[in-house]
């Protein structure tokens, strides 16, 4: 029997993964694109926990190799419940599906898992109901994930996420001020869709090609802008894709009066940084 674990999977966190779990070995995954609570979670959930490609490659990495994704718009989302049941047989590929216990579908989010098994058994699928995961009696929801980032809890988020919160982009041409300081930095543009951490400095590694670097990033949500500082790494990397994972927030931004006294500001943070990395 081949099984796919089915949902929108944002963050990819435990509780995502104990449903794919849940679909057995050599099972696939169908999800959702884009993610369903963008159109219609309102302002606070246009930015995503990953985006489409970190999914995709995260799949990948944990040997997902048959990854099925579909549609969803103003017309899937008003999509009867049985309808939708009839989509998922006329996929061909499953004999079942995994769902997580809070799963909805269907116009309006009317179907529930219930719904689910009761329409799928007409077409001769079954479905496993995976129960919620918990951390430390904290739940594992994306939504908990997204409000611990926003506060700066990388180290709880990435409890929840079962792995380091991180962000992947492009590395882009800046003003090159940093290295008029001293501290050249990777001026890596992500996504606008990406949810990235408070404005601030951040303890990071970097992912340069198959190396992973201890490093300092500062991050500026509204420009969709991670600059990150690699001591001792002075590549070209204009173009290249390079990936940072948030290990811990060290400040928020501060005025500055001189350029002496910034650089004694990325000074201290690249030193706090080396600290806090030193414990991974």
């Amino acid at each position: 029997m081949t099984r796919a674990a089915l949902g929108a999977f944002d963050g990819l966190h435990r509780g995502h993964m104990k449903v794919i779990e849940a679909a057995g070995p050599g099972g696939g995954v169908v999800f959702f694109e884009p993610v369903p609570r963008q159109m219609f979670g309102g302002l606070s959930w246009k930015k995503r926990l990953t985006t489409p490609a970190e999914r995709y490659e995260l799949l990948r990495d944990n040997g997902i190799s048959s990854i099925i994704t579909l549609p969803f718009d103003r017309v899937t989302a008003v999509t009867p419940p049985q309808d939708f049941c009839r989509l998922l047989a006329g996929i061909g590929l499953f004999d079942g599906f995994a769902v997580g216990y809070d799963f909805r579908f269907g116009s309006g989010a009317s179907g529930g898992t219930d719904t689910l098994r009761e329409c799928l058994q007409q077409t001769g699928l079954t479905i496993t109901v995976v129960e919620p995961e918990d951390v430390d009696g904290v739940p594992v929801k994306s939504g908990k994930i997204r409000e611990l980032i926003l506060s700066g809890d990388l180290s709880s988020a990435s409890e929840l996420l079962g792995r380091a919160y991180g962000a992947t982009g492009v590395v882009s041409r800046g003003r090159g001020y940093g290295r008029t300081l001293g501290f050249p930095t990777l001026n890596i543009r992500v996504p606008a869709s990406k949810l990235l951490p408070l404005k601030g400095s951040y303890a990071t590694f970097a992912g340069i090609g198959c190396e992973r670097y201890e490093s300092v990033a500062f991050v500026v949500p509204e420009r969709n802008l991670v600059e990150v500082h690699v001591p001792g790494f002075n590549g070209d990397m204009y173009g290249a894709r390079v990936s940072v994972e948030f290990k811990a927030f060290i400040r928020a931004p501060e005025q500055v009066g001189t350029e002496a006294m910034l650089k004694k500001l990325i000074k201290n943070d690249l030193k706090r940084s080396m600290e806090v990395l030193r414990e991974w």
